[in-house]
């Protein structure tokens, strides 16, 4: 359902997979790249990023009594989230606490393939058992326009609610997790390099008609809301992304030129999931079991 229909119903531990991190993680987090894990393979990735997820839901819901986490486009991010749906998780997450946001969506029918809200569906949504008005998807009936002021307008009732928290920094949503992926190009979400959407400062969701990735119509968070989350994982697989990653990981580049490298929680928590052909270029990384 739409988020304007959905309204109307109503720690540091690790998993087994290898990981890696920085060897100079003060220079990382005082520069808010956040923590990096690196990982032999999407399995071991997958197996870390479960744990670390199903540990971020407990919390919250322990804390607030709800998790509320933003997912965005992308096969690799989903296929992150697999093990969720495999014991334990099936039976020990709290499902009926979750509820289930777009970072962005292109604006199609929710059974075309370029659809996110599908690509969820069919790889996350169809195997746990989420409370289905607890799913926020776009009025994909809309206009890219519309359809963005439609989900912000349901995104503020739910944050006077406190179905999501608020930021006090910023009084943006502050969503319990917002998880990424990241293009070749360096795009968040749809937010693209040298896009204008870059410096949006006051809109919480906005759109994209010229997006220079088909399907050109979009719907995006604004950085200021990504920013405001209390956990944000980035998901960066496969060896097109190593020299991205290396830019973004070394000098400060130019404002826009990548935006992953303007994502950088104001008051919260970021960590890098990479595989070992994403970080393969990351001279300072080390792998160990």
């Amino acid at each position: 359902m739409s988020i304007s229909e959905g309204l109307k119903t109503n720690n540091d531990k690790r998993g087994n997979g290898a990981m890696s991190v920085f060897e100079n993680m003060e220079e990382l987090h005082k520069r808010g790249n956040g923590a990096m894990r690196v990982f032999e393979n999407m399995e071991e990735l997958a197996t870390d990023l479960g744990y670390y997820v199903s540990e971020l839901s407990e919390a919250a819901v322990k804390e607030r009594g709800a998790f509320a986490v933003a997912l965005s486009g992308g096969a690799s991010v989903i296929e992150a989230l697999g093990k969720l749906t495999e014991a334990p998780y099936i039976k020990t997450v709290d499902w009926a606490k979750w509820h289930m946001f777009w970072v962005d969506e292109c604006v199609v029918a929710k059974n075309h393939p370029d659809s996110n809200y599908k690509l969820v569906k069919d790889g996350l949504l169809c195997k746990v058992p989420i409370i289905p008005s607890h799913v926020y998807s776009i009025n994909d009936t809309l206009s890219a326009e519309a359809a963005a002021e439609d989900y912000a307008f349901g995104l503020r009732q739910l944050v006077k609610t406190r179905t999501i928290d608020v930021a006090k920094s910023s009084d943006c949503p502050k969503f319990d997790l917002i998880l990424l992926g990241m293009g070749a190009d360096g795009h968040v979400a749809s937010l693209f390099p040298n896009h204008h959407l870059l410096d949006e400062k006051e809109e919480w969701v906005s759109f994209v008609t010229d997006s220079p990735e088909p399907p050109p119509e979009r719907i995006t968070f604004t950085l200021p809301v990504i920013n405001s989350a209390a956990n944000v994982i980035m998901v960066v697989t496969g060896a097109d992304k190593a020299d991205t990653m290396r830019k973004l990981m070394g000098e400060e580049l130019h404002r826009g030129s990548l935006p992953a490298q303007m994502v950088s929680p104001k008051d919260g928590n970021l960590v890098w999931f990479a595989d070992n052909g994403a970080a393969s270029k990351l001279v300072s990384c080390h792998c160990h079991s």
